[in-house]
């Protein structure tokens, strides 16, 4: 059910003190995103772009990597989450260790494929979109798998998976390996929303990281269906770590350098001079250090705690600093577009004036479902112009 609020009636306007526009009155400006009632509100760090009653700087899964969701939406997939989460360790404590792996590697893809549909991500392409990004990244995982398992199995001058190979070359390859499919949509022009990006890094990384995990681990599917022995509390996290924890990290590192690859190609952050420690340079190196490091590290920790530690500790700060990189990015994606018709926010449902973000509660349109958008003839996204 819609709201509208006292003042949207007659449409008062007021002058924004951060892009300088007459926007309505109202918490946020609708122009340019920042907030009209916060000290120093033009970063608004209180209040994410995609999910305004959360902080900037909170580690959320859903509201990171599925930034189409409605609040409401986002529940079920937080509670989906979850429960999926304590199934895989129901299962490995269970010891049907085969089934909790295959359990935690299709967790995270399969929601995100349901997330894709619900919000319509791909609008009218789905079939090809989905052949270069999520099959392309599983195809390109299983090579990959497939290659190193064999040059693991024989001898390169006496040392095979040394520090080197393992922490850095191999890390790079996979990286690269998991943003060929979205640069081949890059390439073609067609998707110009930086969520766009967004979504075909984190879905090729997913595809990528599913067919790692499956090939990585075959050998188990010819095991027993009820492990042997006590629980291990060893094999719990081996499972959390190799199908959760690395699919986080692989899609926070890839969605974050396709994400900034598509908002560099718009043009807009030069608008708001943006600093170039969140540009699509700073984007790359930090995505690409960040699974080198975990690579070398992990190669030294003998400790499986530890390592599991190791990767929680970057998913969560990945997680962090791709929301930072979003939330700027949608703040200087902001055209100038003027004062649109009244329509229900797809947030807050206020009745507003149809502009680049929620007057009432802040949220960027382009965040809308796109079937929503399309409901009220594209006017609650900013218009592409590049």
């Amino acid at each position: 059910m819609t709201q509208q609020p006292p003042d949207d009636t007659n449409r008062q306007l007021g002058e924004c003190p951060h892009c300088g526009r007459d926007v309505p009155v109202g918490a946020f400006c609708g122009n340019c995103g920042a907030s009209l009632t916060a000290p120093a509100g033009g970063g608004r760090l209180h209040s994410y772009a995609v999910s305004p009653g959360e902080h900037v700087a909170r580690p959320a899964i859903i509201s990171t990597l599925f930034p189409h969701l409605p609040q409401r939406h986002a529940n079920v997939f937080r509670e989906a989450l979850g429960v999926g989460v304590l199934i895989v360790i129901l299962l490995a404590a269970l010891r049907l260790y085969t089934s909790a792996l295959i359990a935690s590697a299709v967790l995270l893809p399969l929601l995100y494929l349901l997330y894709l549909y619900e919000a319509e991500v791909y609008e009218e392409e789905p079939v090809a979109v989905l052949v270069a990004t999520f099959v392309t990244g599983a195809a390109l995982g299983t090579g990959y798998t497939l290659v190193t398992q064999h040059f693991a199995a024989v001898a390169l001058s006496g040392n095979v998976r040394g520090p080197f190979i393992t922490g850095v070359v191999q890390p790079v390859i996979a990286q690269l390996l998991m943003i060929a499919g979205p640069l081949l949509l890059y390439a073609r022009g067609r998707f110009t929303e930086t969520l766009d990006g967004l979504a075909f890094g984190i879905t090729s990384a997913l595809g990528f990281t599913l067919a790692t995990v499956l090939a990585g681990y075959w050998h188990t599917f010819t095991a027993p269906l009820v492990g042997e022995g006590a629980v291990s509390a060893d094999v719990v996290l081996r499972v959390l770590r190799a199908g959760i924890l690395v699919a986080i990290v692989n899609a926070c590192t890839s969605g974050t350098i396709t994400a900034m690859l598509w908002q560099d190609r718009r043009g807009r952050a030069a608008r708001r001079r943006a600093g170039s420690w969140r540009g699509r340079n700073a984007a790359i190196w930090v995505a690409f250090l960040t699974q080198i490091a975990l690579g070398v590290i992990s190669y030294y920790i003998g400790s499986l705690v530890g390592l599991v530690a190791l990767w929680a500790l970057a998913a969560v700060l990945l997680l962090v600093w791709l929301r930072i990189l979003l939330h700027h990015a949608l703040l200087d994606d902001a055209t100038d577009i003027g004062v649109g018709p009244t329509s229900p926010c797809p947030e807050c449902h206020y009745l507003v004036p149809t502009m680049n973000f929620c007057p009432a509660c802040g949220v960027d349109r382009q965040a809308a479902p796109k079937q929503r958008r399309a409901a009220e003839g594209g006017t609650g996204m900013a218009p592409s112009h590049g």
